[in-house]
């Protein structure tokens, strides 16, 4: 293919799809409600926030050949020392804790990328151990729901000091920026196509001259800081932290899914990241049209899940026939 908009249309052609999906749900959403404007666009955008972040930084780990079966419980750990600590506290104040956050879950998870890279053993493992590891600390930290953020914090995430109502732009900001600037750092930079070539082929990236084991802690550290960030916009969307273990189980499952209905395969090195954006957003949404439809919720929970594993199915038949022609 010579025309180089067209390449690049094509090897993005899954993350556009999605992209349309999401729009043609949105327009489909907005028939089955009496009123839709900045009110459910707002609510559709910051609720999404969290999970959009674990998807990014589960999208990168798992272009890199890895998974992280942890950054459910680093959201619950992020939610829970913001909570704690940011209760009453000035702006500046809680602004260092927020950055401090973000870049001690960083280097956190950089170390996990690092035990794996070091000791061999596999991701899947490795992460699953430190994952009930992080909720053991969030539990100490906070034993009970409670705590608090800045008003300001809470507009930056829901466009309301209050996280209720508010303007739509400081959340889809939120949303869009950090997918953004994430996506166009790993197709750009050395380090962030290092991922996609220790993905596709540990040995050959090895035999190559790149840095396997770099590749994979920059990987884990943005991870982490991402999950950081999903805990943050927690608080902000609840005005509270929660140590409960189910949420952060859920919304490691939620980026998993996020990640291969983004277009992410499982095996590495293949995948958009801003893909992952739309899917995460999508998978929120599933939820508030099969209510505008008057689905039973606990139909709707298997709708849910039918729908997921149809979509993962078909991109994995993609795959394979992608695979079989080249």
């Amino acid at each position: 293919m010579r025309n180089p908009a067209l390449r690049i249309l094509f090897r993005n052609s899954w993350a556009l799809g999605v992209w349309l999906l999401l729009g043609a749900l949105v327009l489909w959403y907005s028939t089955l409600i009496p009123v839709f404007g900045p009110f459910q666009i707002t609510s559709i955008t910051k609720n999404s926030l969290p999970l959009v972040y674990l998807a990014i930084g589960q999208a990168i780990i798992v272009i890199s050949g890895g998974i992280d079966l942890s950054l459910g419980a680093l959201l619950l750990l992020s939610n829970v020392i913001a909570a704690r600590f940011m209760a009453g506290q000035p702006l500046p104040t809680v602004v260092l804790i927020a950055l401090g956050i973000v870049a001690g879950l960083a280097l956190l998870n950089a170390l996990v990328g690092f035990v794996i890279t070091l000791s061999g053993v596999p991701d899947i493992v490795v992460t699953l151990a430190t994952g009930y590891i992080w909720s053991g600390l969030a539990l100490w930290i906070l034993p009970s729901p409670g705590g608090g953020t800045a008003p300001e914090m809470r507009w930056l995430f829901t466009g309301s000091p209050s996280g209720v109502g508010g303007s739509y732009w400081p959340p889809l900001l939120m949303l869009l920026i950090p997918g953004a600037l994430v996506a166009i750092w790993s197709r750009t930079t050395r380090v962030g196509l290092s991922l996609y070539a220790v993905g596709s082929n540990r040995t050959a990236a090895q035999l190559a001259g790149l840095d396997v084991r770099r590749a994979k802690i920059v990987a884990y550290g943005i991870g982490g800081a991402m999950a950081g960030l999903a805990g943050l916009a927690m608080v902000a969307l609840t005005g509270t932290g929660d140590p409960r273990f189910a949420i952060g189980a859920n919304a490691t499952l939620n980026s998993v899914a996020a990640v291969v209905l983004g277009g992410v395969a499982l095996t590495g090195g293949v995948g958009n990241v801003f893909g992952v954006v739309a899917t995460g957003v999508t998978l929120i949404m599933l939820n508030p049209i099969l209510i505008a439809m008057r689905v039973d919720s606990n139909n709707a929970q298997v709708i849910q899940g039918v729908l997921i594993a149809g979509v993962m199915m078909f991109g994995g038949l993609v795959a394979f026939l992608r695979e079989r022609r080249s």
